[in-house]
């Protein structure tokens, strides 16, 4: 088939949203010839760049910018990023029509941005149309909010003010109308698509792994005797909850003197997570280790460490936490959205979400059971790698997309309404 993407945020990695569209397209390559809307100025150059060296026979990018009339230091990256995408959209609907007319495509997907408040451009072609997998549905509960600084809490008053909004525009609504199936990451975004009206919504995950993948995160050497380490990765926003996580590690580390927990990445929550590893009497034992240089050398780290600590307060998949599965890493995550998804019983631990210091001291008990019985840990590490491959393998899930694409073709050309010229 002529596939038709909106992927705004698209890029030649194996890193979050870029990379999740990434995967997609290189997929969907082995069936069908591919073209992709993508937003021009983060990611025309890298692309082209890639395709010059690594030629993908089927691929079209069609580069797409908008000029954005508004930017000031004064307003937070996050929200000039969605009015940008929101406009970005926008224009998405007339060149689409266009490239349809002159294409003549056999289905549309929406892919990146990945969350469901925001309409599609897509919404207009009369074509099958798969919506997803999106996600964002998460809410972290009151508790959890309002224990953050005053900057956080605002963020999420915003994001939830922004979400209610979009959930009543008539863009989204037509949205979930137009999609023949629309896909959602977890319950609590399949339960927003379906009160938005999609007619039929399917829960897949955001990501998956190749077999290459697979092998090579499975080839990374099991867990180690001697002190845990403790590992987090991901931007250091406060929504990834990594405050949690150090909070739990102290407890655990007044009984471990040896053990350590290394935060990869950073971000403008890092001198609150400073603060609070010195507050909690840790703070040599916590090491921030900034952005390493390669996807290699984080997954050398995670090779390194015996446990992932994600508690998340609104996460819509978690990449690192399969990553994590992959290679052999029990995960431990609060029970908010993606990677409480992921796990089992015997793959992790998913602490309640109920109230932080409930949440914490769960951890902190689970650091402490890892580290006292390390056949469990073996145990859970091999559990960990079968789930991963059983259940997200770009295998399983391109057998259920294939067969997806076929009933969305067969239903819009069963369904379809007469076209009014």
């Amino acid at each position: 088939m002529k596939i038709l993407l909106s992927a705004y945020s698209c890029l030649p990695t194996t890193a979050s949203e870029p990379g999740n569209a990434w995967r997609t397209i290189n997929d969907l390559l082995r069936d069908h010839e591919v073209w992709a809307v993508i937003e021009e100025s983060r990611h025309a150059q890298r692309i082209v760049a890639h395709l010059a060296n690594h030629p993908m026979p089927g691929f079209h990018p069609v580069f797409m910018s908008v000029r954005f009339p508004f930017e000031s230091r004064l307003v937070p990256g996050e929200i000039v990023r969605s009015v940008h995408y929101s406009l970005w959209q926008t224009r998405l609907l007339k060149t689409v029509e266009a490239l349809h007319t002159r294409i003549g495509f056999d289905l549309c997907q929406h892919i990146t941005f990945g969350r469901y408040w925001s309409p599609s451009g897509l919404r207009t072609l009369d074509l099958p149309f798969v919506w997803g997998p999106v996600g964002a549905a998460e809410r972290p509960p009151r508790p959890f909010v309002d224990e953050l600084p005053a900057d956080a809490r605002l963020f999420e008053f915003i994001r939830d003010h922004v979400r209610n909004r979009a959930s009543r525009s008539q863009a989204l609504l037509a949205t979930a109308k137009a999609a023949t199936i629309a896909i959602g990451v977890t319950e609590e975004s399949c339960g927003a698509l379906k009160s938005l009206g999609a007619r039929r919504v399917e829960m897949l995950p955001q990501m998956a792994l190749t077999d290459d993948e697979l092998d090579y995160l499975g080839s990374l050497p099991q867990p180690t005797p001697g002190p845990l380490h403790a590992l987090c990765i991901g931007r250091l926003l406060h929504w990834k909850g990594f405050h949690l996580a150090i909070r739990a590690f102290s407890r655990f580390a007044m009984a471990s003197p040896e053990s350590e927990l290394w935060i990869v990445g950073d971000g403008p929550y890092r001198r609150q997570l400073e603060k609070v590893a010195t507050a909690t009497g840790i703070r040599s034992r916590v090491r921030f280790l900034g952005w390493l240089p390669s996807h290699s050398e984080v997954m050398k780290a995670l090779a390194r460490s015996h446990v992932l600590l994600h508690p998340a307060l609104h996460e819509g998949f978690g990449n690192v936490c399969l990553e994590a599965l992959a290679a052999g890493r029990p995960v431990a995550c609060v029970n908010i959205g993606g990677p409480a998804t992921q796990m089992t019983r015997d793959t992790g631990f998913v602490a309640p979400a109920t109230r932080p210091e409930e949440a914490v001291e769960a951890m902190a008990s689970f650091l402490f059971e890892l580290n006292s019985n390390r056949s469990l840990l073996a145990f859970m590490s091999a559990r960990a790698k079968a789930r991963a491959r059983a259940e997200f393998s770009m295998t399983r899930v391109r057998s259920i997309m294939r067969t997806l694409y076929s009933e969305a073709v067969s239903y819009h050309r069963e369904n379809r309404a007469p076209r009014i010229s």
